[in-house]
């Protein structure tokens, strides 16, 4: 199964705590409603099955670069400061109960940042045993 969300990626952030109460940061939040309602535009039996995951997360420049930094930048691997495993997170806690059951039934993961025009993110899914 391939899915492309016409998403730009966000990594998962913590959530910060005040003495009033617990939030998550307003990138973040936005993000998660935003994948709501792309997965809920999807009609699938989420898997009960082992599986493997394949996911490229093509991140969206800063407006801030020039022309030139940005036709070099195209295509190559993103170096920003936020971790893939935070991507990771995001996106996989997305599609718990839309895609599969859980995120645990994942025992296989290959991942990708790269550097793209257009942002998105595009998930490969197999199955691995029943």
């Amino acid at each position: 199964m391939r899915i492309i969300f016409d998403i730009n990626p966000c990594p998962a952030s913590r959530p910060r705590v005040t003495r009033w109460s617990t939030y998550y940061p307003k990138k973040y939040t936005q993000f998660k409603k935003d994948m709501i309602a792309l997965t809920s535009e999807l009609y699938i039996t989420p898997s009960e099955s082992l599986l493997s995951v394949d996911i490229g997360f093509y991140i969206g420049m800063p407006k801030s670069w020039s022309k030139k930094k940005k036709e070099s930048k195209h295509g190559q691997y993103c170096d920003n400061n936020a971790d893939v495993d935070n991507y990771l997170k995001a996106i996989l806690d997305s599609l718990n109960e839309v895609v599969y059951v859980d995120d645990r039934q994942i025992v296989e993961i290959s991942a990708r940042k790269i550097y793209s025009y257009k942002p998105c993110i595009k998930f490969k899914m197999k199955i691995i045993g029943d």
